[in-house]
């Protein structure tokens, strides 16, 4: 008997028994769906899940946080312009964010993008209008690496089209 007992116990202790959730991985984040493929790899695999979103007054536009086990993995700052954007240089919107450089996106527009951040700015498809996006990613899922900004560009490819429609942006 007492040996079972201690083979529960060890077995329970190599297995890393824990009281920590599991990380559910939301089908909307921002107000629209989001890939699971796309949103996941940004995200701790234990702890609660917490959004918020507030619309800015005064213009088109939106905040959003993401947050897993008390801690903020994803924050996004969204407005829309109706007017032509300013020429852009895109180094030094890129230089806050690790191993941040111009990538090719899935949509029209311009993209900074590192392994912890990124700047976006969509184009819309009617008048002069367009969109930028202030992505900021935190915690441990961060690789600050050369190739560390592949998982936030894909990200920001499934999300960015998705908000665009949302603000009445594109189709």
């Amino acid at each position: 008997m007492a040996a079972a007992l201690w083979c529960t116990a060890a077995m329970g202790a190599v297995a890393g028994c824990s009281t920590s959730t599991q990380a559910t991985v939301p089908a909307d984040f921002c107000k629209v769906p989001v890939s699971k493929a796309a949103l996941s790899p940004l995200m701790p695999h234990n702890g609660s899940v917490k959004q918020t979103y507030y619309a800015f007054e005064g213009q088109p536009g939106a905040g959003c946080t993401l947050s897993v086990g008390g801690h903020k993995v994803l924050y996004i700052d969204i407005q829309r312009y109706d007017r032509a954007p300013d020429p852009a240089d895109w180094k030094p919107k890129a230089t806050p964010h690790k191993y941040a450089a111009e990538r090719a996106v899935s949509f029209p527009g311009h993209a900074a993008i590192g392994s912890d951040g990124a700047v976006v700015r969509a184009t819309c498809t009617s008048g002069n209008a367009y969109m930028v996006f202030g992505v900021y990613f935190f915690g441990d899922r961060v690789e600050n690496t050369p190739t560390g900004y592949k998982k936030l560009q894909r990200f920001v490819n499934d999300f960015v089209p998705r908000e665009t429609k949302k603000f009445h942006c594109t189709d």
